[in-house]
């Protein structure tokens, strides 16, 4: 068992010196002491601040690529921006064109209308 217990703490990330006190203060055959406990106790926290260290790297690796992502959104939203301009643009000279060729049908109507008036009025 004590084998596989300094195994294991080594896998975990436990120093090899600490990993061996804390292997064999939690040998069957060893009576416990305060000393033991306060072994324990380091390895503890040696592990928690390790884990820490771990998380504060993610943390950093996740709000890098966080303003990585932010940076290519503002990117895309100005090109759909762009491309929405462009859109309103060509709506705007569609809008025009199309008054443009209905005061034309109606002027033609008019005029139509006027000269085939006259033509039987007079």
């Amino acid at each position: 068992m004590s084998e596989t217990l300094f195994a294991d703490l080594k896998r975990i990330g436990i120093k090899e010196e600490l990993a061996a006190r804390v292997s064999s203060a939690l040998d069957p055959d060893h009576i416990a002491t305060k000393r033991d406990v306060l072994i324990m106790q380091e390895a503890l926290l040696q592990h928690q601040k390790q884990m820490m260290d771990e998380c504060r790297h993610l943390e950093q690796k996740s709000d890098e690529r966080y303003y990585e992502l932010k940076t290519e959104m503002v990117k895309g939203f100005a090109d759909v921006r762009t491309e929405m301009a462009d859109i309103r643009t060509e709506m705007g000279s569609m809008h025009r064109q199309y008054w443009i060729t209905f005061g034309g049908l109606i002027t033609t109507i008019i005029t139509v209308f006027a000269v085939n008036w006259y033509f039987h009025t007079f």
